[in-house]
């Protein structure tokens, strides 16, 4: 256990410090602290278990440190030293919940009794052994994050001293796609001990269990069964690593397993997944069923039929996953491409061209495909129906702009300037609505209202043409002839 010694009278600290054999007793003695304050900076990260308080300190007192400790709820029994043998000192002690208390002029063996005396209090204090518990776990976490992140042979060292039983390979490294709180990971951990060694530890995403492996790899069937134990507690498959035979291979192993977290959406019933599964994998080719998938889902947009859509979603979905090439980054690939085509072919329909919300990374839409699928495909068909409808109104608004200025010479831009769209665009939504050009479409409009004018009027043949933007009568009727197969004169007489 750590004691730490505070007193601002370097002669007391130091005298103590000094004169009794703490490791001989048992007890491994801190750098003793000069202040209240200093014991408050000190105390999170050297967390002692005993601390030894002067009263009687410059600003913050021995009591006010021990009412800090209570109220921060840490786990450490506090034996205060007092110069004055005052029974005033001791009934607040007492109300601190303080174990024992020590004249200045106490022998070191009355010391050393009374330290005993709140090491025995903490072994029988069930939230001691909590917190040691904690902390210990804390430190060993520390120790082999670490070793995931940088090869350091003095980090090494540190493991192997606190976790002798990883001193020497082979290991193996098992990933689980959860975090588990402290109390299930203790459980869990003296669970699998039970088949072979593992310290178990988690990061913000994972839980990891570093293993000790047999040296001739004789522990496969107790491997399996730990595996298979814990498979079933927690509901999940398991990653596992190939065995490695040092620990500079850890960080490149945690990372094949992180990425390796992702097949659990693909094999979605098994118990373990190895790399050695995946290692074949080329990933589904992008062009596959492409041209296939993307003529379907144009269909959907044009007859806008969402339920067919959402049936497809689901089909689309299983295709994905059970593809016996499938990788993740695979899958996030060919669905990004397919999604980026279809807002192409959405884009040549709209007036402008629009921003849609991307594809989520794999590790967010993987958890939810179907959803996120339908999400973003279901708002494109709706913005493809408005749109379809919206462009069918334009054409509607140009032709009717353009009945009631026939008699005018009439432009594509004065058109387009009508209804507020680009000219280019409203050409390309008349040819798709009425197969014509837009001079082709203003022509047909000029003739249809000579023929009102011829049939149920009675101006002349040159008064119909300037009405309807003709200055030139030989013209209009050679364009009127065009289109009726007679002149005006003659299909007035007809008809």
């Amino acid at each position: 256990m750590k004691v730490l010694i505070a007193d601002d009278e370097i002669i007391i600290r130091e005298g103590m410090a000094n004169v009794i054999p703490w490791e001989e007793n048992g007890f491994l003695l801190l750098d003793p602290a000069a202040s209240a304050e200093e014991v408050i900076e000190r105390i999170e990260t050297e967390k002692p278990d005993i601390l030894i308080t002067d009263i009687q300190m410059k600003e913050m007192n021995g009591l006010e440190l021990v009412s800090y400790i209570g109220k921060k709820n840490y786990c450490i029994e506090s034996i205060l030293l007092t110069g004055y043998d005052d029974f005033a000192y001791i009934q607040e002690a007492l109300r601190q919940d303080v174990c024992d208390y020590l004249l200045k002029t106490s022998s070191p063996d009355e010391i050393i009794t009374a330290v005993n005396r709140a090491k025995k209090r903490l072994e029988k204090d069930k939230k001691y052994h909590r917190c040691s518990n904690a902390a210990y776990s804390e430190e060993k976490n520390t120790i082999v994050q670490t070793l995931f992140h940088q090869r350091d042979s003095k980090d090494q060292a540190k493991l192997a001293e606190a976790l002798p039983e990883l001193a020497t390979p082979p290991y193996q490294l098992i990933l689980i796609g959860t975090t588990l709180d402290t109390q299930t990971l203790h459980s869990y951990e003296k669970i699998w001990n039970g088949y072979l060694y593992g310290t178990w530890l988690h990061d913000d995403r994972f839980t990891l269990i570093l293993t000790k492996r047999n040296t001739y790899l004789e522990d496969g069937y107790l491997l399996q069964m730990a595996i298979k134990k814990i498979r079933q507690m927690v509901q999940q498959p398991i990653f596992m690593s190939n065995v490695i035979s040092t620990l500079n291979e850890l960080p490149y192993k945690y990372e094949q397993l992180s990425q390796l977290h992702l097949y659990k959406y693909i094999f979605t019933d098994a118990v373990t997944i190895s790399e050695q599964m995946v290692k074949e994998r080329t990933g589904i080719a992008y062009h596959e069923r492409k041209e296939e998938f993307l003529q379907q889902l144009i269909t959907f947009l044009h007859n806008g039929e969402y339920d067919n859509l959402i049936t497809w979603v689901h089909a689309f979905h299983t295709w994905l996953f059970s593809h016996s090439q499938a990788t993740p980054d695979s899958i996030q690939f060919y669905v990004q491409n397919l999604y980026m085509e279809t807002i192409r072919y959405m884009n040549r329909i709209q007036d402008h061209e629009r921003r849609y919300e991307s594809i989520p990374s794999a590790s967010s839409w993987f958890q939810r495909p179907t959803e996120i699928l339908q999400a973003r495909f279901s708002q494109l068909q709706q913005d493809f129906q408005k749109q379809a409808q919206k462009n069918s109104n334009y054409v509607e608004q140009s032709i009717y702009y353009i009945e009631e200025h026939l008699g005018q010479s009439l432009s594509l831009q004065e058109v387009a300037g009508y209804i507020s769209i680009h000219p280019n665009y409203l050409s390309e939504l008349i040819r798709k609505k009425t197969g014509k050009s837009y001079v082709e479409l203003v022509t047909i409009l000029r003739v249809q209202k000579a023929v009102d004018f011829l049939l149920y009027t009675s101006l002349t043949v040159k008064e119909i043409a300037k009405n309807i933007g003709y200055n030139d009568r030989k013209y209009f009727t050679k364009i009127f002839k065009k289109h009726y197969g007679v002149t005006p004169t003659q299909y007035r007489r007809r008809n």
